[in-house]
């Protein structure tokens, strides 16, 4: 296929990375073990779906592994793959990497070596979910953007501090294709279409999944505060916006009423009675998650995570973790979510 731009394509639309000179588009997912089974269906389904609402082949997709051999889905289902990736035919100019939790648990240098190999030859890489990762760490997302799965993000910047993390839901440029995962991999393969063969066969591909809005590369990844607050307080949101934003220096609940003009005692009420608990301790709960995910996805220190969520003492750290999650700090890194 060719990089003009297809029928019914405006200026705004995004245009498909370079899939080669076949008027049929090649795409390899390379899935990695415990990958995201959701995010592949996501990413993999809508190409089968375009192709029966068009009645002809306009996608072909097969699946990868390192070295040929079956891989586990984050649900433990065994995936046959078609190819390992140093065989993967050279009509398929674009793979995508799909992984979940923990990505580079399962890769070694053999997968970057062939990485960066593909890369070489003008391959376009892409990821979704934390597949971010492991483009990371082959040393291929130098002077580009990253998307990563929102909860994976603190853990990506702290691994690669002189990448950049954007929050966007997916992103389709010339050479390179990401998605945050889940749902977004599902907008971004729907924007795929649109921008290859137009608006009617994707809405054709978004009815057959009962998808009636196919979201943006710049809408968040995460429910905004008021739905996941679950109140329409404008002072209540606000203060939960500024607590989100001061995680590693915390503000005193008192600096945080200024903020929003409102006073102390005023406050308390409002997280009390719309949330079910005072502003301290949610402000809390929110710096020791983020800390549950630093614990996870790095290999920090226990000292220097509480210090970058904003606790000054390791032992008070360590017991409003436990307090909170039931186990700590120590035992909970490297456990995998339930």
């Amino acid at each position: 296929m060719t990089n003009n731009s297809p029928a019914g394509s405006t200026p705004d639309t995004p245009q498909p990375p370079r899939f080669g000179q076949s008027e049929v588009v090649h795409i390899g997912f390379l899935l990695v073990p415990q990958f995201s089974f959701f995010a592949l269906a996501c990413c993999s389904e809508p190409l089968r779906v375009a192709n029966r609402a068009a009645d002809k082949q306009l996608f072909e997709f097969i699946f990868l592994s390192e070295d040929g051999s079956p891989v586990r889905a984050s649900n433990d289902i065994p995936f046959t793959v078609s190819h390992s990736l140093a065989e993967c035919p050279s009509e398929y100019q674009t793979i995508i990497v799909v992984s979940g939790f923990d990505p580079l648990e399962n890769c070694g240098d053999s997968l970057f070596h062939e990485l960066r190999r593909l890369s070489a030859t003008g391959i376009n890489l892409g990821c979704v979910d934390t597949g971010a990762h492991i483009l990371a760490k082959a040393g291929l997302l130098h002077g580009q953007k990253a998307i990563v799965h929102w909860e994976s993000s603190s853990g990506f910047q702290e691994s690669f501090p002189t990448i950049q993390v954007v929050p966007e839901r997916f992103m389709i440029e010339e050479g390179h294709i990401a998605a945050a995962g889940g749902l977004s991999s599902l907008d971004m393969m729907i924007n795929i279409i649109r921008a290859s063969h137009g608006h009617q066969l994707a809405n054709a591909v978004a009815e057959q999944f009962t998808y009636n809005f196919v979201q943006s590369a710049d809408d968040a990844q995460r429910m905004s505060l008021r739905g996941r607050l679950m109140t329409t307080n404008k002072r209540l949101i606000k203060a939960a916006e500024i607590m989100e934003k001061h995680l590693a220096s915390p503000l005193t609940i008192q600096q945080i009423a200024e903020k929003i003009k409102t006073s102390t005692r005023e406050l308390e009420r409002l997280f009390k009675r719309e949330v079910g608990t005072p502003p301290k301790r949610y402000y809390r709960r929110l710096r020791l998650e983020r800390a549950r995910q630093l614990l996870r996805q790095t290999d920090m220190t226990v000292l220097d995570i509480a210090i970058s969520c904003g606790f000054q003492s390791a032992a008070y750290f360590s017991s409003a973790y436990r307090e909170d999650f039931g186990i700590s700090p120590s035992r909970d890194r490297g456990r995998q979510p339930s």
